[in-house]
């Protein structure tokens, strides 16, 4: 039954990060590929007798206003001594600086994220004599980033540093873009 009520939580929150521009304020939207560095996941499962693949993934945020987004992040990571991730997990920002003005953005963000991960035991036995259960299945898993940077205005650098499925230190590159029609002249 708990299951259940983390499946539809989640699946609630997805449907938020699809929100038609319309209902928005801000109408900008985010699309980005970035890598992570000692998930939760690799931290319990201590090298070095285990190898991680570091966390692939690939994230869309909506601008509800300018500072703070909604958005869907998928990612990835194999570690060798357990199994294989793959997260979906709903995210929110909020910027607490922007410097939307200077010649080179600059934007510090903080966020959160909840969401639920599928996880692929490798450490299934097939003796009829072993104590080891299959743990495969969907698991609820998380990520707490209270810094972030993004450097740049449409087309940007961006670094995190958080706990939970994406890793202490994240990387990568975004790109920024109007998901509706442009009534002003706007810097964004």
């Amino acid at each position: 039954m708990m299951l259940r009520r983390i499946y539809i939580f989640c699946l609630a929150l997805s449907m938020i990060s699809f929100i038609p521009s319309t209902y928005a304020q801000k109408g900008k939207s985010e699309v980005s590929v970035s890598y992570g560095l000692w998930s939760a996941y690799t931290i319990a499962n201590l090298p070095p007798y285990s190898t991680s693949s570091g966390v692939g993934m690939i994230n869309y945020k909506y601008y509800l206003s300018r500072k703070t987004t909604i958005g869907m992040s998928i990612g990835f990571e194999n570690i060798s001594n357990s199994g294989s991730y793959l997260s979906f997990v709903p995210e929110f920002t909020y910027a607490y600086y922007d410097n939307r003005n200077d010649r080179i953005r600059v934007r510090l963000y903080g966020g959160a994220a909840i969401g639920l991960t599928v996880f692929d035991d490798f450490n299934i036995s097939t003796s009829a004599y072993a104590n080891r259960t299959d743990n495969s299945g969907p698991q609820l898993t998380g990520q707490i980033t209270p810094f972030g940077m993004r450097i740049g205005r449409k087309v940007a650098f961006f670094a995190e540093l958080g706990y939970g499925y994406k890793g202490i230190v994240t990387g990568g590159l975004s790109y920024r873009f109007s998901t509706m029609a442009k009534k002003k002249v706007d810097n964004n």
